[in-house]
């Protein structure tokens, strides 16, 4: 069965990376099962992209077998080894091409001689597939995977049209409209034939136990959210770090899933929901704890809203004809020139939330985590946060036209340092670190 991409899918051209360092007995025959699988349960694993330029589809059932690729990474490989950078860079700007699956593994191997040692997995795929937390999702069920044989349990796959389902007919005519409207202004743009060299810088940081906890059990006390929290934090960091230059927007993106959308079930994989945004440009009040239950209030109202949304904004899009690969270029090169920061004045951040990848009694167990994204076609500039193992991690990733490296240090440093003094831990473990990635220990 053939479909084609949807005005979405079409505008999101990048590819997440997710590196996984494990500890435990693992073999390429092993992950090959493991992939088939995760294969035979996903239907968007299943899928070829064909076509070109506008006229792309998906080929439903059509693809192979989820190529594995393993490099030995020599014994007592460190996180920051030029190899082992060189492999993730190269996976996470590679783009997957007509006639693959839509996800690639590679094994970074112990050297012989290590059986059951540290290894790591570098798992891509594109975004218009898989947002973060399908990848989350994917790493999960691959682990599992590696020592026990579940059920596949499938599903069928999800279209746009699923999501649209039956949007508010009453407000048709006013999204005809208003996407008469776009493709008349996107006409008028001429298109560009020099291609986009997008560059990613990578940064991470991590909080200590100590204040994650504290984070964690302050938020509980006084009753707000930890992405409250910490959105209120990123502002502020954001404004002491940025000034003027800072951006006027934070936008959020909304998981879909939980049971908010019927058509999504809680472990399938999809390329997105929503987003909600808030001000960046807000002064910080006199008490952050009083902001952030106003902020937690604020972030419930707008997400609710987000999705009762989402259909009709579906459907709104799927009335947009997607721009060619030349007009999108001379979008992103307008937003240079029009706006401070090269991504129309906005700056994303994403929580990922407490994960839980594998259990302390699995015979594979997860060490380490972090993800790399890499935008073949808009200039990404966000944070991603995540909690593993009881530590606060801060990803950093920010095209270099967007924001100077060192701007970007400063911020992360920001970040960490208005964390430490609004929750009241004064702790100096967090560390920072420039591409390559050094994790904290």
């Amino acid at each position: 069965m053939r479909r084609r991409l949807s005005t979405i899918e079409q505008l999101i051209d990048g590819n997440i990376t997710c590196v996984v360092a494990i500890e435990g007995a693992v073999t390429p025959e092993r992950l090959r099962t493991a992939l088939a699988w995760l294969q035979r349960k996903h239907p968007a694993l299943r899928m070829l992209i064909g076509g070109a330029g506008n006229r792309r589809y998906y080929e439903l059932d059509a693809a192979g077998a989820i190529p594995l690729r393993v490099v030995e990474r020599g014994p007592r490989a460190s996180p920051v080894d030029g190899r082992r950078m060189q492999e993730i860079d190269a996976e996470v700007t590679t783009a997957f091409g007509n006639g693959l699956p839509p996800l690639r593994v590679v094994w970074l191997a112990p050297a012989d001689g290590e059986p059951g040692g540290e290894s790591e997995l570098l798992v891509t795929a594109p975004h218009r597939v898989c947002d973060g937390m399908s990848m989350l999702t994917i790493i999960r069920e691959l682990l599992q995977a590696l020592h026990s044989d579940p059920a596949p349990e499938p599903y069928p796959a999800i279209t746009t049209a699923d999501i649209i389902g039956s949007a508010d007919r009453r407000g048709r005519w006013k999204r005809r409209l208003a996407a008469t409207l776009v493709n008349l202004l996107i006409a008028l743009v001429p298109p560009s034939r020099r291609a986009l060299r997008n560059r990613e810088l990578h940064l991470e940081w991590a909080a200590g136990r100590a204040l994650s906890s504290s984070l964690v059990q302050r938020c509980r006390s006084e009753g707000v959210s930890i992405h409250a929290a910490l959105l209120l934090v990123l502002r502020e960091a954001l404004q002491s770090a940025l000034g003027e230059d800072g951006p006027d927007w934070i936008e959020c993106p909304v998981d879909a899933r939980r049971g908010r959308l019927s058509a999504l079930r809680r472990d399938a994989l999809f390329f997105g929901g929503g987003s909600f945004r808030v001000d960046a440009r807000t002064a910080p009040g006199g008490d952050f704890w009083a902001d952030a239950r106003a902020m937690s209030a604020e972030i419930r109202a707008k997400v609710e809203q987000d999705v009762a949304d989402i259909p009709a904004r579906y459907q709104l899009c799927e009335m947009i004809r997607p721009p060619s690969p030349g007009r999108i270029r001379s979008i992103v090169r307008l937003g240079d020139a029009l706006s401070r920061n090269g991504n129309w004045n906005r700056f994303s951040f994403s929580n990922l939330g407490n994960i839980v990848l594998s259990e302390a009694t699995d015979p594979v167990r997860v060490r380490r985590f972090t993800l790399h994204v890499h935008s073949f076609a808009t200039r990404v500039l966000g944070f991603m946060a995540f909690s593993l193992h009881g530590r606060l991690h801060f990803v950093y990733t920010g095209d270099q036209r967007c924001l100077a490296p060192e701007r970007a240090d400063a911020l992360g440093r920001a970040l960490v340092a208005t964390l430490q003094r609004h929750v009241g831990e004064q702790e100096h473990s967090a560390t920072g670190a420039a591409d390559p990635v050094s994790p904290p220990g």
